[in-house]
């Protein structure tokens, strides 16, 4: 066999450069946060941006129109939620009251007609009732306590956007050409499949959002909770961050009628309501509009939010998925990495023969990376013997 040898300093210089790496995001997220959304949306508003360019030869004139387009419904949706937010902040404390007697109320009820032997566990509750009942809601309290955060990271957001637009010529040349002649089409091949992969997912995610707001805000109207709209669209908002944000976006309208309406089929109604609604999110909706634009399996998506809510918090598991997608673009290019690649793709279970199919070949082994950069030993021996 003629392969080269590991090299220990090529793996070392990985590890170091992988910890460097993370420790890198954690110290500069500050920056690197909003300029990582600044990226996102200006690929969501880069179609846009190149309608209004084929008739305004002004590329500045054409970026500001397209932030026109989108802004104004945008402050539409803004001023409507702050309104109704304002309003239910002013009343969490009397919702908090009331709330704290439907607990209680159901705590009774189930001691009296179900003989279920949770005395302890019902004792705990009533001990612990505050702490329960303000974890949620102090979701919405901090939320409005840190609106100037998140006002001045948008605004650094739509900044880094403007000038992502303006000179997106020049950085992807600059990528293209710092690559040999011979892979630059690789190099823009590259570019195009993580645009494409990028805007189908943030388009699809877009309309799976206002899909799910309809149908939470309707289901709520129907059941007779006030706020309808407010909450329906809270959790299609809160749908952005995978597996949590459903669950937190259905528990806060179920204490809101727990504590509000007075019945117990309307907040067992809620949770129905939110349960079939994730359900069809889950195996219809999700499926057939974002479809497989981002083609990765659960275990991966998990991975990712585990890691991105590790190093940067809540943005960091709004930001995980579309990393991974292109994580998954990125190795996909590289001989090396297209079996990790798969390893992290949608059709795992399926596609388990491709590994031997396909990638049974010396260019696709992993290792190959970590190997010297020098000619194989029998070549050098070779070269000696001439």
């Amino acid at each position: 066999m003629n392969q080269r040898p590991i090299s220990l300093q090529r793996i070392t210089n990985a590890l170091i450069a992988l910890v460097i790496l993370v420790y890198f995001l954690i110290v500069a997220k500050a920056l690197l946060i909003p300029l990582a959304f600044g990226f996102l949306f200006a690929l969501v508003l880069l179609p846009v941006c190149d309608f209004f360019e084929r008739f305004i030869p002004n590329r500045i004139i054409a970026i500001l129109l397209t932030f026109i387009t989108v802004l104004l419904p945008l402050l539409g949706i803004f001023f409507f939620f702050g309104y109704e937010f304002i309003r239910l902040v002013d009343s969490i404390p009397s919702i908090e009251v009331q709330l704290k007697k439907g607990i209680n109320n159901i705590i009774n009820w189930t001691q009296e007609n179900l003989d279920l032997g949770v005395e302890e566990l019902t004792q705990w509750v009533q001990q612990n009732l505050t702490t329960l009942i303000e974890a949620p809601l102090s979701f919405l309290t901090n939320s409005l306590s840190s609106s100037t955060t998140l006002i001045a990271g948008l605004v650094l957001s739509a900044l880094y956007t403007f000038f992502i637009l303006w000179y997106r010529s020049s950085f992807r040349n600059f990528f293209i050409y710092q690559f040999g002649s011979s892979t630059r089409e690789e190099a823009d091949t590259l570019l195009n499949d993580i645009q494409r992969v990028m805007q189908e997912y943030l388009s699809g995610l877009g309309l799976v959002m206002l899909i799910l707001g309809v149908l939470n805000s309707s289901g709520l109207w129907l059941i007779g909770i006030k706020y309808a709209p407010f909450w329906g669209f809270l959790g299609a908002f809160l749908a952005i961050i995978p597996y949590i944000g459903t669950t937190l976006g259905g528990i806060l309208p179920f204490l809101y009628a727990l504590a509000t309406t007075g019945t117990f089929w309307q907040p067992a109604a809620v949770v129905l309501l939110y349960w079939g609604v994730q359900q069809l999110e889950g195996n219809v909706i999700t499926p057939k509009v974002v479809g497989s634009s981002v083609q990765i399996n659960p275990l991966a998506a998990i991975l990712a939010l585990i890691a991105g809510g590790l190093i940067w918090g809540i943005a960091g598991l709004i930001l995980a998925i579309p990393a991974m997608a292109a994580l998954r673009v990125i190795l996909s290019h590289i001989d090396y990495f297209k079996p990790i690649s798969e390893l992290l793709g949608e059709h795992l279970y399926s596609n388990h023969q491709i590994f031997k199919e396909k990638y049974d070949s010396e260019r696709f082994r992993v290792i190959n990376f970590f190997r010297n950069l020098g000619p194989a030993p029998e070549q050098n021996a070779r070269e000696e013997e001439e």
